[in-house]
């Protein structure tokens, strides 16, 4: 997954941009899609909405709905200047308008970053990656396995701290539900973009362990997404040492990295590794063998 050179400005629009788009229920899929995981690309939209990377029909709907000024968009330079892709994040207009039609709160559109935070790099690259992520797991859908996502506005939980604040517990990058026959499972989704202490991420495991009852956690899962292998590695044998080993038993937690995440289809692969899976070697030192990999799902 290629990380594009940040060169980008929002695109001006000209007085013969001017449309005025229809507010349908195409219309507020899109602009929900785009405010739960930020910023997205046409081939985004298409992967969540009908599971394929192109669609004529989107594209166009995205273009109207930006000359309609219900989206802003920006374009990234890759390197050469064919073929640049072309982001778009909400205006103003589109927030009010998910507001306005009573499908978010005041609360959660404020939450939503200005465009010139999306555009600064450090933010762009995480949601960048992680709407790729999640848009790649969601054309893995069909008649018999059903996907619901949610991204981070909308996966955050809240506990009320007074009568008039509430705090943030966790807040997974993305929520993806698997409803397979009859069951539901939630995996909240972590992408670990740069190396963090064992400190923080046990930090992150204990919102989840303090938040989500025993019935609650035996539904769901707790998936991190690595950057790399070696940040992979390193969790393992830093939690596997750590005081707070036990975490892995009260949750199940499933890891992986980017590197095994280049198709929809390695999703479903045995690409995770679990606490079952993880085993300490020695040789010039200490480390952890995670080759033992697992699907997510033994049972798909």
């Amino acid at each position: 997954m290629s990380t594009p050179t940040l060169e980008m400005k929002l695109t001006p629009r000209k007085d013969s941009d001017c449309y005025h788009a229809q507010l349908n229920q195409s219309t507020y899929d899109i602009l929900s899609l785009i405010f739960e995981f930020k910023i997205a690309a046409s081939w985004h939209i298409a992967r969540f909405l009908i599971q394929k990377d192109q669609s004529t029909y989107l594209y166009r709907k995205l273009r109207r709905m930006w000359q309609a000024n219900l989206l802003e968009s920006f374009k990234v330079f890759t390197g050469s200047l064919a073929g640049m892709p072309v982001y778009y994040v909400l205006s103003q207009e589109g927030l009010k308008a998910l507001e306005n039609k009573g499908l978010y709160t005041h609360e959660q559109i404020r939450a939503y970053p200005q465009a010139k935070m999306l555009l600064s790099g450090s933010l762009f690259k995480h949601e960048a990656q992680v709407v790729e992520l999640a848009s790649m797991e969601a054309k893995n859908a069909s008649t018999d396995l059903k996907l619901s996502f949610s991204g981070e506005i909308s996966s955050v939980a809240r506990d009320l701290k007074s009568d008039t604040h509430n705090i943030e517990v966790f807040t997974p990058d993305y929520t993806v539900i698997y409803a397979i026959a009859d069951r539901e499972l939630t995996i909240y989704t972590e992408f670990e973009r740069t190396a963090k202490s064992i400190k923080a991420m046990t930090r992150k495991i204990e919102r989840y362990l303090n938040h989500l009852s025993h019935e609650q956690r035996m539904r769901v899962g707790l998936r991190f997404i690595f950057e790399t292998q070696a940040m992979e590695q390193s969790f393992w044998l830093n939690m596997i040492l750590s005081d707070k080993s036990s975490y892995v038993e009260r949750i199940k937690i499933m890891t992986t990295n980017v590197s095994l995440l280049q198709t929809s289809e390695q999703f479903g692969e045995p690409i995770y590794v679990s606490k079952d899976a993880v085993k300490l070697t020695k040789r010039n030192r200490l480390a952890v063998d995670i080759s033992g990999r697992v699907k997510l799902f033994p049972s798909l």
